[in-house]
């Protein structure tokens, strides 16, 4: 295809010269671009197919509610991955199928029937050897960068059942030493996964000396942090063959969590001296209102009681009138010196807990409440559950005191890698950034404080409402417990 130059008629009434060269370089540059662009769009359009014939293969796990959002950030990520590559690749493929490999496993455990039924139908897609695509499909997913996003253990525990269900494997457990050089163990999969056969591998294995059983289908596989033995990855398999690379390979990939768990304990011991340090003035602050102003608050009832007979035929009603003030004064001093002792959070289950306060906010204001507490809580670290308590109880003040709310919703849902919550009310709202600056600047820190000490836990917190409402107030906190489980006893306060 050539381009014409600009004809003499055209040129001569705009003043200019006609230009034949630099006519066709300009006309062959535009062609090429608009070429180019119907070849990037051909590429994508091309890709997108490849993907959702991807993503079919996983059959309808991936119209789980729960995995929608992972599997539209994998699907962007593969876009990414094609647009830098210049095309589509078989590497972008499989690494988009093992972003969804994951981010099924996240929410429930794979089953090794359930993975070859889909490494199968992958190998039909792709064109290639089954055995050849359940390798690299594990091999990428105990790389993904989904894993570092969440809790050390749920992480590793994710890629012993990706292990567990795409190799010859078919027990597996992870050990490591506590603190008395004990050998014990964090994770299993298997009914016999925690004897003292695999015990005794594990220790050989911590104490870096070649361990495997005689008959070769009891493994153990070193899991190192600075190239010394951390913790041992012990499986039992059905065949030893072609199984090495893929337990050395695992091995590898855990290390980085290994890695992580290890600042993550270092940061968490630094969160638990500032929030102990903060429960402990609360928790003075409690005691000083009991022995304090609620003892002054019992005389001045006394006092009243003592002077009724003296005034009753004068300004009786007033008295009576007085006496329920200062009961109930007393009443709600109580609660607040109560809710102010760590100590009798932390020996209450957090649902009856979070039940306790909305029943003291319905009885003081009337609102309605719609509550909905799911999922499991029992992981929970104490400052964790400290902190929600916190928030929630500041949500409820601000409700109960400033908001005239008709209606309260709230959720507390507790999933495998993070515990969210969101107190929602149909008051009558505010400017957030300017309510929060006059806050802090008069001493209120309530939710300035709680957003503080959600922060120093790794979460996340949110406050979000307008003039005529609604308010919404979540957090988000990690799920996290170190891999070696902490010795440290109840939350101790010293006074």
């Amino acid at each position: 295809m050539t381009a014409e130059p600009l004809p003499s008629r055209t040129a001569a009434p705009l003043g200019v010269e006609p230009k034949p060269a630099a006519d066709a370089c300009l006309a062959s540059d535009l062609i090429a671009e608009a070429e180019q662009r119907v070849r990037v769009s051909r590429t994508e359009h091309s890709l997108r197919l490849d993907l959702e014939v991807i993503e079919r293969a996983f059959g309808r796990r991936t119209l789980d509610e729960r995995v929608r959002s992972s599997v539209l950030a994998a699907r962007e990520r593969a876009l990414r991955l094609a647009e830098a590559n210049g095309r589509p690749s078989e590497t972008i493929r499989l690494t988009f199928a093992a972003d969804l490999f994951v981010a099924i496993g996240v929410e429930r455990s794979w089953r090794p029937r359930e993975a070859r039924d889909v490494t199968a139908a992958l190998a039909r897609v792709l064109e290639v050897d089954p055995q050849e695509v359940s390798v690299q499909l594990l091999t990428v997913a105990l790389r993904s960068p989904q894993l570092l996003e969440l809790p050390p253990l749920v992480a590793l525990d994710i890629q012993i059942s990706m292990l567990f269900a795409l190799s010859p494997a078919v027990e597996a457990s992870l050990w490591v030493r506590d603190e008395t050089g004990r050998v014990e163990c964090v994770l299993s999969v298997g009914e016999t996964a925690m004897t003292r056969r695999f015990r005794a591998i594990a220790s050989e294995t911590l104490d870096g000396k070649s361990s495997g059983s005689d008959r070769g289908v009891i493994v153990g596989v070193a899991i190192r942090r600075w190239q010394m033995p951390w913790a041992a990855l012990v499986l039992r398999l059905r065949s030893r063959e072609r199984v090495e690379a893929l337990l050395d390979e695992a091995a590898s990939a855990m290390s980085p969590i290994v890695e992580r768990d290890f600042l993550l304990q270092r940061n968490a011991a630094h969160e638990r001296t500032l929030v102990k340090a903060s429960e402990r003035r609360l928790a003075r602050l409690g005691f000083d209102l009991h022995d304090g102003a609620l003892q002054h608050i019992a005389a001045l009832a006394a006092d009243l009681r003592h002077l009724r007979p003296q005034v009753a035929s004068a300004i009786g009603s007033q008295v009576d009138s007085l006496e329920k003030r200062v009961s109930e004064l007393d009443r709600v001093l109580r609660e607040l010196a109560h809710s102010l002792e760590p100590a009798s959070l932390l020996r209450r289950p957090l649902e009856r807990v979070i039940d306790a306060e909305i029943d003291a906010l319905v009885e003081r204001t009337g609102v309605d409440v719609r509550a909905r507490v799911i999922g499991d809580f029992g992981a929970m670290t104490q400052s964790q559950k400290i902190a929600l308590i916190r928030v929630v109880q500041e949500a409820f003040t601000n409700i109960r005191e400033h908001s005239n709310a008709t209606r309260v919703g709230v959720l507390v849902t507790g999933g495998r890698s993070c515990v969210e919550v969101q107190v929602e009310d149909d008051g009558d709202g505010f400017e957030v950034t300017r309510t929060l600056q006059d806050a802090a600047q008069r001493g209120r820190l309530g939710l300035v404080g709680s957003s503080e000490r959600v922060r120093l836990l790794g979460g996340t917190f949110d406050i979000r409402s307008r003039p005529g409402g609604p308010t919404t107030v979540s957090l988000t906190l990690p799920r996290w417990q170190p891999v070696v489980g902490e010795q440290d006893p109840a939350l101790q306060l010293a006074y």
